[in-house]
């Protein structure tokens, strides 16, 4: 393949929490990116949501994104590290669900790029019932260091990287980012340790929890494998360099905490 960098971009799934985000973030530097109607473009950019099915649809998106003749899929998997794979797969098979399957990537031959970033640090109120409560409750210790990353940054990174790297370094990789590396949660507002989160007022309690649950052995890390169960903090922000001179925020800046 060419080295020409890509030139046209489109989008599915344009919605507020990390859709609409990457549109601006493109139309910041310029580069124009369509809604996709099977419009011939270069990269296509799923933003799905994880419910309600959207995900789930993503191995049909991939089949039409290809007849379309796009280059590269950017599956939308932001969050934290990639599902297990092999006989560790079944235990992970909550991640898994949300991935586009292997098995169809190879059939129709689309090359991905996968973009992990631990949290966002947006979703840190409701995770931890700050939202409904007004203070941070971590399950059990909370002292395992996980992957923070502002909306905004994600979004940024993915415009910039989609725009300046050559397709070498893009096609069929996953790219690990970490805007702030903590456990330190308790620095910003009280914090309550608990074995579940309070179920009155707490819609989804059962859910957050369950989320926690993963985090307190270290699955909030962009650096952990699921398949050796072990946390690698310098991979877990090893492309954060692709974005060079860029500050990346903090969990008090984008919270106001």
């Amino acid at each position: 393949m060419s080295e020409a960098l890509f030139k046209s971009f489109a989008i599915v799934g344009a919605g507020p929490h990390i859709g609409i985000p990457i549109v601006k973030a493109f139309l910041a530097i310029g580069a124009p990116i369509l809604s996709f109607v099977k419009t011939k473009v270069d990269v296509l950019i799923s933003t799905v949501t994880c419910v309600f099915g959207g995900v789930v649809v993503q191995d049909v998106l991939a089949d039409a994104a290809k007849e379309a003749g796009v280059k590269l899929f950017v599956p939308s998997e932001f969050g934290v590290s990639p599902p297990a794979v092999g006989l560790a797969h079944e235990k992970h098979a909550f991640a898994g669900s949300f991935s586009i399957s292997q098995s169809m990537r190879k059939s129709i031959g689309l090359p991905t790029l996968r973009v992990y970033n631990g949290l966002f640090h947006d979703f840190v109120p409701w995770l931890t019932a700050l939202t409904d409560t007004g203070k941070f409750h971590i399950v059990s210790k909370g002292d395992m260091p996980g992957s923070f990353t502002a909306i905004s940054d994600v979004a940024g990174y993915v415009a910039h990287i989609l725009t300046t790297q050559p397709p070498s370094r893009l096609l069929d990789v996953e790219v690990r980012i970490e805007g702030q590396r903590t456990s330190a949660l308790g620095d910003y507002v009280p914090v309550v340790h608990c074995d579940a989160l309070p179920t009155e007022g707490v819609l989804a309690a059962d859910v957050r929890t369950r989320y926690q649950q993963g985090f307190d052995v270290g699955k909030a890390s962009c650096g952990w494998n699921p398949d050796t169960e072990i946390d690698d903090a310098e991979l877990a922000s090893k492309d954060n360099s692709l974005w060079e001179g860029h500050r990346w925020l903090t969990i008090g800046e984008v919270l106001g905490l």
